[in-house]
């Protein structure tokens, strides 16, 4: 029964909130996995009356937003630059947030896009690093500086990895390359090889 759970939940906000949202807000799209939800309004006045008609509606089906996650956020880029506290949110492991974004001419304007979060970028590193910390000292004992072709082809696997698992966000080699490169410009300590002075590997 429990390996329904999900299954079951699913079919219920589908009719309790997907179908919901439809009849109530048909002028608005949304975005829902699970339990996950993101709502697009055209205003900050409409987000407000949006999320208030959500908590009415799941309150009467016996449900009830997760507060510490729920806000109102405001995708600010260079069309979009009025002030507002929230500029940022999280969904399925990426982070959105405005961006310096590149022009096909090569000028350089604000936009909103995504990448991977934090957290994500966190939980790959809580993975990987007890393995690479058991190489560093067991191997690294003598002529530690023969482990560089180990963590280059490491490197490599991580870009390699970061193509396949976001392809929205990376999409190709280049792209995943310069995110391990600002990564480890950004965060050393991240990667316990990187701690070791093998960014560049």
């Amino acid at each position: 029964m429990e390996s329904s759970a999900p299954l079951l939940a699913n079919l219920f906000l589908h009719y309790t909130f997907d179908k919901w949202m439809e009849k109530t807000f048909p002028h608005l799209s949304f975005v829902r996995y699970a339990d996950d939800i993101i709502v697009h309004c055209n205003s900050q006045t409409e987000a407000e009356n949006v999320l208030t008609s959500i908590k009415e509606r799941l309150g009467d089906c016996k449900l009830e937003l997760n507060e510490r996650k729920t806000k109102i956020v405001y995708c600010k880029s260079w069309h979009r630059n009025a002030p507002f506290k929230t500029v940022k949110f999280d969904f399925l492991g990426f982070s959105f947030q405005p961006r310096p974004t590149a022009s096909n001419d090569g000028s350089m304007f604000l936009g909103y896009d995504c990448s991977i979060g934090i957290e994500s970028e966190k939980k790959i590193a809580d993975y990987f690093n007890p393995m690479i910390r058991g190489w560093i000292n067991y191997y690294g004992r003598f002529r530690k500086y023969n482990l560089m072709r180990i963590f280059r082809f490491f490197n490599w696997r991580l870009i390699k990895w970061a193509v396949k698992r976001y392809k929205r966000s990376y999409g190709s080699m280049q792209k995943a390359g310069r995110w391990i490169r600002q990564l480890a410009v950004s965060y050393p300590g991240l990667f316990v090889h990187w701690q070791h002075g093998f960014q560049n590997a």
